[in-house]
């Protein structure tokens, strides 16, 4: 049998490889792309129409979800005009990822479950209500119903992978700023925004993120000597107020989910600690010290700067905010002073992984807390 890739043929290697992946059978070609990791497939789409076409098929999306290997999330850490930046923490580098076909340039990103990110415009602590949901990798979007309200206060996004469906919370403070007035969930099966219900308690939940942990969404309301966590479960539309004793002297608390574990983390005058949120037998839910972060933090952490505070006196402050997002067993602990480097803490091997810095040459104005996994199956 004579050899295509003798030269002396006129055949070259590349031409041999050419003419069998152009040949392959369309079901072959997709069982093969389908096992690449998604950095690759996404470089390769470029060689060429044919399998530009595959990557867009929802029956490829759907196999390339179950064949392919699953790797850890990104970290989105600051956003800006339909942008955000995130760590990459297999490959150990920066990831600009941008949207440009929203229609409107001045978004950034709200908040991300899974493979979909929500964006929206935000100023001070209020958002507005025109919300875009979207998958960043594949480019699909879609405009949300109008909202009820203008702004909202408070808002969480959740994404059911095996359902290809998600849901949003969002939550408004009466003018008085004593309590939440109004709760609204949006389903993307009914397409439509729908009253929720309103909780009791007349504390102003803490401004962080909300947290989704074993099918409910968590927020803080922190009065010494106790920490009041509320978790609203969104299938029962039921609120739970969970008191446990609070730290003593610490600051800036975020709540972080990892592999249905509750975690804190916040800032001491002597540390930063890292407390686990448990339910002891006979004494209800505690913070059980868990770690504390590594003392050679970036400089801003011990940066105090001079403050103003009337009749010509000066006050020192600490104007750092620590912020912490958790995903798997990974947190990503980073600075909304410094958008361009990250902590990682594994819950497992008790360890930390500092990323590089991000060298980008694009100001990203806004510091994000959000964990995001790039994929091609999750539909907005």
């Amino acid at each position: 049998m004579k050899s295509n890739v003798q030269s002396n043929n006129g055949w070259s290697s590349s031409q041999m490889e050419a003419s069998v992946w152009s040949s392959l059978p369309e079901h072959l070609l997709e069982h093969t792309l389908a096992f690449l990791p998604l950095e690759s497939l996404l470089r390769m789409r470029t060689v060429c129409k044919k399998w530009s076409d595959i990557l867009t098929a929802p029956r490829f999306r759907k196999l390339h979800a179950e064949v392919s290997p699953r790797k850890q999330p990104w970290f989105i850490v600051s956003t800006s005009k339909r942008r955000f930046s995130a760590y990459d923490i297999n490959f150990d580098k920066w990831n600009l990822l941008s949207v440009p076909c929203l229609p409107d340039p001045d978004v950034g990103v709200l908040a991300s479950s899974h493979g979909l990110v929500c964006f929206g415009f935000r100023w001070g602590e209020l958002t507005s209500t025109d919300f875009y949901i979207c998958n960043p990798v594949t480019k699909d979007w879609k405009r949300l119903p109008q909202h009820p309200e203008k702004t909202v206060d408070h808002f969480g996004l959740t994404y059911d992978r095996k359902a290809d469906t998600y849901k949003i919370l969002t939550m408004n403070v009466a003018s008085t700023g004593a309590c939440i007035r109004n709760v609204t969930v949006y389903d993307s099966k009914s397409k439509q925004w729908s009253a929720g219900v309103v909780p009791r308690s007349s504390n102003h939940f803490s401004k962080a993120p909300m947290v989704w942990c074993r099918g409910c969404f968590y927020l803080m309301d922190r009065i010494r000597p106790f920490c009041e966590l509320y978790a609203y479960n969104l299938e029962q539309s039921t609120w739970h107020e969970l008191q446990c004793p609070s730290p003593l002297y610490f600051e800036f608390p975020s709540l972080v989910a990892c592999n249905d574990q509750l975690f804190m983390a916040g800032l001491r005058s002597d540390c930063r600690k890292l407390w686990k949120v448990v339910e002891q037998v006979g004494t209800g839910l505690e913070f059980v010290d868990c770690d504390t972060l590594p003392v050679q933090l970036p400089n801003e952490f011990g940066v105090k700067k001079t403050q103003m505070v009337g009749a010509g006196r000066c006050a020192n402050y600490n104007p750092f905010r620590l912020n912490a997002v958790g995903s798997g067993n990974l947190i990503c602990f980073s600075s909304n002073l410094d958008h361009s480097w990250v902590l990682i803490y594994d819950i497992e091997r008790r360890s930390f992984h500092w990323s590089p810095k991000d060298v980008s040459d694009v100001h990203l104005s806004d510091y994000a807390d959000f964990s995001f996994e790039p994929c091609l199956d999750a539909s907005p």
